[in-house]
């Protein structure tokens, strides 16, 4: 979306956004998009509660922490170090692995609390000494790691998206860098995106869905490499 949001406008000759406008309107996205997947995709039984709960805490504790190291440590480093996991990720993602649990139903999903909390965690905190979130690495995780079935994964990923996306909502909101109306237009189009996006999901064969997904992952590291070469 910051890309989309940089560069497209300009190319249509509309309004130029900058950097900061940018960041504030898609974490009002990032929010409400979320937020409306989690919603689609509860109502097709494909979030664990306890999963997100889990892995969420964690990831909150860990980029709290994190935001705190970021003191000491050489943001370009790990920056580097996230950028080549996360290609190592999309690249995991190509390969097939036997899906585990109920795939209709995520109530009765079962994975390791521990493994689950220390995950989030870890992920959380490399995220807070960057400033970057760490879907692109949980998401592997929970399939490759975890073992969690790949529908369920998306639909859990999106709750805990939206969690995490609550503090940079209430930054951004706190301290007025938030376009509203711009915000406005692009979370209406988002809502609908969402569900309708959630509705294919379910009748995507799940070795496509993966592969959409390495994708995403591939352009998100691709696109942290460039901006660390411009920095």
């Amino acid at each position: 979306m910051v890309p989309l949001l940089l560069y497209v406008p300009p190319a249509l000759h509309m309004v130029t956004f900058s950097m900061k406008e940018v960041a504030g309107i898609t974490s009002v996205q990032s929010f409400f998009g979320a937020a409306s997947g989690a919603i689609a995709h509860k109502r097709h039984r494909r979030v664990s509660t306890p999963l997100a709960w889990i892995m969420g805490g964690g990831m909150g504790a860990g980029s709290l922490a994190g935001s705190f190291a970021s003191k000491v440590v050489s943001s370009e480093a790990i920056l580097i170090l996230f950028a080549i996991m996360a290609l190592m990720a999309s690249i995991l993602m190509f390969f097939p692995t036997p899906e585990s649990g109920p795939e209709s139903d995520a109530q009765d999903l079962k994975f390791s609390r521990h493994l689950a909390l220390a995950l989030g965690l870890s992920i959380g905190l490399l995220s807070g000494i960057i400033g970057q979130g760490g879907a692109f690495l949980f998401i592997p995780a929970m399939l490759y790691i975890l073992r969690i079935p790949t529908r369920i994964t998306i639909g859990t990923a999106m709750v805990i998206g939206m969690v995490s996306s609550v503090s940079v909502l209430i930054g951004r909101a706190g301290t007025n860098q938030i376009p509203y109306l711009e915000a406005g237009v692009l979370v209406a189009g988002v809502l609908i995106g969402a569900q309708a996006g959630s509705a294919l999901s379910q009748k995507t064969p799940t070795a496509i869905l993966r592969k959409i997904l390495a994708v995403m992952i591939a352009a998100t590291a691709i696109n942290m490499g460039y901006e660390l070469l411009i920095t």
